[in-house]
């Protein structure tokens, strides 16, 4: 298997991901009421859609090392004692401060799942892949519009969790806010691997899932957007 073979393949598990999430109930609960599930649930996902491509005999794996690594990758792709494909997965919530804080203020997420990859690729894995798929709640109005509670991001989010229970309630101007929403996550991909001499191709996205509400006065989604990471 080469490497355009393993992209078609992730690409289609991708797309996969992206039907099953367009029906989902279970992904609009945990939108509004994570309880610690989301990441997980993606990256479950991700991982059984990869086993349903034609992989030569491989195999998905989810939490699995490479030797002995101090890396936990969210998915490795096994073929006997070979390493086909790393795969990282991120999903941020889309509040005030979900996307910056999982891709540049913690270095426990964007940038560790970047340093993992590299050290994947350095130690023979033939591909290596970032998955991130933010997620959001916000209420609406009759008419499906959000409903905007107060001018100001913080109090919004404060009051929307208070009125509506929405856990982490999606910021206002999310879809126009380039350093808060996915333009940020585009350009933030794009310096991590810089700063390590590494080079990212978005091969999928971004893609909007709504998913189902779990309430009428409320809406849920998921953009979705898969980056390969090679070395320069």
């Amino acid at each position: 298997m080469n490497i355009r073979d393993l992209d078609d393949r992730v690409i289609s598990a991708f797309e996969e991901l992206v039907c099953w999430a367009s029906g989902s109930s279970l992904l609009g609960q945990i939108a509004m009421q994570p309880n610690g599930r989301h990441e997980k649930t993606v990256s479950d996902q991700f991982c059984d859609a990869l086993n349903e491509q034609e992989l030569d005999e491989a195999r998905a794996f989810r939490e699995a090392g490479i030797g002995n690594q101090t890396y936990k990758y969210d998915i490795l792709v096994r073929r006997a004692s070979e390493i086909l494909v790393a795969v990282e997965v991120k999903t941020p919530f889309t509040n005030r401060d979900g996307i910056r804080h999982k891709t540049r203020r913690n270095s426990k997420y964007l940038p560790k799942d970047m340093d993992s990859l590299k050290a994947a690729l350095e130690s023979g894995v033939m591909a290596a892949y970032e998955l991130v798929t933010p997620i959001g709640c916000y209420p609406v109005d009759s008419d499906g519009e959000m409903i905007v509670l107060d001018s100001t991001i913080v109090r919004n989010e404060a009051a929307a969790k208070t009125q509506y229970g929405i856990k982490w309630p999606t910021r206002h101007d999310y879809e126009t806010n380039a350093s808060n929403g996915k333009p940020e996550v585009d350009l933030s991909m794009r310096e991590l691997a810089d700063e390590r001499g590494l080079k990212v191709i978005q091969l999928k996205g971004w893609e909007k899932v709504l998913l189902s509400s779990p309430k009428p006065s409320i809406r849920t989604f998921l953009d979705c957007a898969l980056y390969k990471v090679q070395i320069k």
